[in-house]
């Protein structure tokens, strides 16, 4: 180990992060990502990380001989809901973000075409906001499996 110190400091910090939306510790304020997330696609992509980290932590607990069967099979189960709904969310936050950049570069274009910027950024924003909110279900279900296994 070549940063003993380091790899101490942050395996406190992780063991202290609590998984609620906040701890304010003296100056410091810890915050879960999704809920301290303040536009949309802070949002999105604090939900891909999230069941990126837990799909993970899953592939862990699948890969354990001593995991029951029955128990990888829930898992492969709410998986297989979950991550179809990430990448829905993906590509919506993909599309969101190219209708952002759009219409920042239409600033200074005629009325029409900022018009039509503007509509696009609202189409991609209300989808990525119906993509999210589909997906925080499924991945929520996955999520308390894992948890549960942890116990």
């Amino acid at each position: 180990m070549r940063h003993p110190l380091r790899v101490l400091a942050l395996a406190c910090a992780l063991t202290v992060t609590p998984a609620c939306a906040a701890l304010q510790l003296g100056q410091t304020r810890i915050e879960n990502p999704i809920a301290a997330a303040q536009t949309i696609d802070q949002r999105a992509y604090a939900l891909l990380h999230s069941y990126a980290a837990i799909v993970e932590e899953a592939t862990d607990i699948v890969a354990d001989p001593a995991t029951p069967l029955a128990f990888k099979r829930a898992l492969g189960q709410a998986e297989r809901a979950a991550t179809p709904a990430a990448e829905t969310v993906q590509i919506a936050v993909t599309a969101y973000m190219r209708a952002r950049a759009d219409f920042d570069a239409a600033s200074s274009a005629s009325q029409t075409t900022i018009q039509r910027a503007a509509t696009a950024l609202s189409i991609a924003a209300r989808r990525l906001n119906e993509a999210v909110a589909a997906a925080q279900a499924p991945i929520a279900e996955l999520e308390g499996l894992v948890r549960a296994h942890r116990g």
